[in-house]
């Protein structure tokens, strides 16, 4: 049941990236294909406004079709904004707008892991067509995740100081056709999101222990969903 298990969460997850791929042009990332990045003031805010703390090699798809791969990327969760190394070791966002790009985690040259982003969902909860979502699960259902930064500024106790941190904001979507529908990453509102096929996603939940709080058996649930 595992390795069933192992199989649906991979493909779900992986079925888009493999069909963008298909169709992708592949095209070397030069210089000219960005601009330089408008400067943003972090200064003095503890904690990071970037996915990753550093550059992490991945995968770029933008609106014209065409695919830039093994690129120096971060991206800023606060601005919702992917940017890139350039040759020269600048840092510049894409001339082309974004529509999919993917990290790939790897120690000693062995993948351990892939999160794939992507845009173009009809907006919800004050988002825009461009923004940014992490695909969770890939299928006829998908499972979402937003995950945004803010700047919060609170006073310390017995100081007149303001100190600024970064707050991580997350939020989960259901999407069919590319609508969204807002969820809990809970079984009480994933079951009403769902709307069917409630015993057996109950069976499935209680036979296989499912934390929904974790983002792999919440995918593993989708999964599931998608096959029933």
């Amino acid at each position: 049941m595992k390795t069933l298990l192992t199989k649906l969460v991979f493909s779900a997850a992986l079925v888009c990236a493999a069909a963008a791929s298909a169709s992708a042009q592949f095209v070397a990332l030069n210089d000219h294909l960005g601009v330089p990045v408008r400067t943003k003031s972090y200064t003095d805010v503890k904690g990071s406004p970037f996915l990753f703390d550093d550059w992490v090699r991945g995968s770029v798809i933008v609106a014209n079709g065409t695919k830039f791969e093994k690129v120096n990327l971060m991206y800023d969760q606060v601005a919702d904004e992917l940017v890139f190394k350039s040759e020269k070791g600048e840092t510049k966002t894409f001339v082309d707008p974004v529509k999919e790009f993917s990290f790939k985690r790897e120690i000693d040259n062995v993948v351990i892991g892939e999160k794939v982003f992507r845009n173009g969902f009809t907006p919800i909860d004050g988002a825009k067509p461009h923004t940014f979502y992490e695909v969770l699960v890939d299928d006829q259902t998908k499972l979402l995740k937003r995950t945004s930064k803010s700047i919060m500024e609170e006073i310390t106790y017995s100081s007149a100081t303001k100190v600024k941190s970064f707050e991580t904001n997350t939020a989960y979507y259901i999407a069919r056709d590319n609508k969204l529908t807002k969820i809990k990453n809970d079984k009480k509102s994933v079951l009403a999101a769902l709307g069917n096929k409630q015993p057996e996603l109950e069976t499935f939940i209680k036979k296989n222990m499912l934390d929904l709080k974790k983002d792999e058996d919440f995918a593993k649930l989708i999964a599931y969903y998608n096959t029933l």
